[in-house]
């Protein structure tokens, strides 16, 4: 059941963490994100309620990428349920350069 899932009230909160990154070398990403779960009324092929901006269990959302990181780099990424790639707004490395 998706509403046995928390929705946490973030607006105009403040959200806090600490990681360590030493550990996370390169072609490894520590994540750290948001999705949409108690939102989302469509039951996944994870067999939950989860959901994402990838459709990684078959159910897009919206995607809040906190943190994706290692010990080199650092990036974070607004998705909508149709920008699977964070066109719309995103901070730190990424590209064809990258």
């Amino acid at each position: 059941n998706h509403t046995d899932y928390i929705a946490l009230g973030l607006l105009s909160k403040r959200l806090e963490f600490s990681v360590d990154l030493a550990g996370v070398g390169c072609g490894c990403n520590a994540a750290f994100y948001l999705v949409s779960m108690k939102q989302n009324p469509k039951a996944s092929t994870c067999n939950d309620y989860y959901c994402d901006a990838n459709s990684v269990c078959g159910v897009a959302c919206d995607e809040i990428d906190i943190m994706e990181a290692n010990q080199h780099a650092f990036h974070s990424t607004l998705h909508t349920l149709d920008d699977r790639f964070g066109a719309g707004a995103g901070f730190g490395g990424g590209g064809s350069n990258w």
